[in-house]
């Protein structure tokens, strides 16, 4: 079996990271709900892991909101900032490689508040070019949104420049780096984010059920979802004090221990993790553009291996591969607009995502099996 999936979810897991979960279980108590050692000490886990996501992300000073995955964050950060210009007409601009848990929020936005939607697309050689966005910014602009890495091609987008633009035109900047954090590292400060959103059961090598949500200092949120947050409990209205503000809730606290687990492991074998992956990709390319009826649709040095085949829909070619025990990802990959932009909109794409555990072995056995797909066989 050859898993090749970790785009949707790695499957890898340091050991550290089953050791902080199982030391969370066994030691099971509410963080911040009480005020025995128990739960005192369970919420000292939490800040740990809150302070290790300040760390990675280059944000000391910023607050961290501990989510269930990227699509809530990215639901708390769009709601919660558009709801606040209720009432007045506002922009946002967001790209064709966004995700639908960015794509969704902003239509629901649409249908309940006078709000525009301008989607940028990628040129011809697939980027997306900033002085597009920077046409496209006016005074009723609130929000720009960029996918830092695209879920579907692995195509990068350059969040620096968005950032600076975002910078000069004093509007926010939101990045969704749920496909970019554990392969790139990520400045939140140097790209002037206002709000960072990312999975941790990715690249992150966390857990399923664990997500975050990163907002710059001084800025806020309306809150998406109102109940118990150990604060304040005399009173019937939300507290407006981060994190608590989004945090309602029991916090999945062996999630979140493993989720820092998984980010220091991550920091310290970067290099590493790239390297395999890359070589895995640079294994299929070497082997797989010599096949006429292939295409490629992945950028080089991509963590991500996106390809189709004449004749065959993204989902045939992904049965046909699971017949071998090959496990891969087929389909729209939730981001509609980029296959619009693509032309893949009918068949879909395949999707190819190697995590650090994945050998040049499986990939030449891969690329084997995608030949003979190939030739009927």
């Amino acid at each position: 079996m050859i898993y090749l999936d970790n785009a949707a979810t790695g499957r890898f897991k340091p050991k550290s990271v089953y050791e902080a979960m199982m030391n969370e279980l066994s030691l099971s108590a509410n963080p911040g709900r009480g005020g025995h050692a128990a739960s005192l000490r369970a919420a000292a886990e939490v800040e740990r892991a809150r302070q290790c996501v300040k760390e990675v992300f280059n944000a000391p000073s910023a607050q961290v909101i501990f989510t269930s995955n990227c699509t809530q964050a990215l639901n708390f950060a769009i709601l919660g900032w558009m709801r606040k210009y209720k009432g007045e007409r506002s922009k946002v601009i967001c790209t064709a490689y966004d995700h639908n848990s960015v794509l969704r929020p902003l239509y629901a936005l649409q249908g309940e508040q006078d709000m525009q939607m301008k989607v940028i697309y990628p040129s011809k050689n697939g980027e997306i070019d900033v002085r597009e966005i920077a046409e496209n910014i006016d005074d009723t602009t609130r929000l720009v949104i960029a996918t830092h890495i695209s879920n579907v091609t692995g195509k990068m987008t350059d969040i620096g420049a968005i950032g600076r633009l975002c910078r000069q035109k004093g509007v926010a900047f939101l990045a969704d780096c749920a496909q970019s954090a554990g392969h790139l590292k990520i400045d939140m400060q140097a790209a002037n984010m206002t709000f960072l959103c990312t999975a941790g059961h990715k690249g992150l090598h966390g857990p399923q059920g664990s997500g975050i949500l990163i907002i710059k200092e001084g800025e806020s949120v309306l809150p998406t979802l109102c109940g118990g947050t150990g604060t304040d409990s005399t009173s019937l209205a939300q507290p407006l004090s981060l994190p608590e503000e989004l945090e309602s809730g029991t916090l999945n606290t062996p999630a979140i221990a493993g989720l820092r687990a998984g980010m220091e492991w991550t920091l310290t074998h970067l290099l590493e993790i790239n390297d395999r992956i890359k070589a895995f990709n640079a294994i299929l390319a070497s082997r797989l553009e010599k096949q006429e009826r292939v295409r490629v649709y992945s950028p080089q040095e991509s963590v991500l291996f996106t390809f189709s085949i004449e004749g065959l829909t993204s989902v045939d070619i992904a049965d046909m591969l699971d017949e071998r025990e090959i496990f891969v990802r087929a389909g729209l990959h939730c981001a509609p607009l980029a296959h619009k932009a693509l032309g893949s909109e009918e068949g879909g794409l395949v999707r190819i995502s190697p995590g650090v555990s994945n050998t040049p072995r499986q990939a030449y056995a891969v690329a084997s099996a995608i030949e003979d797909i190939c030739a009927g066989k």
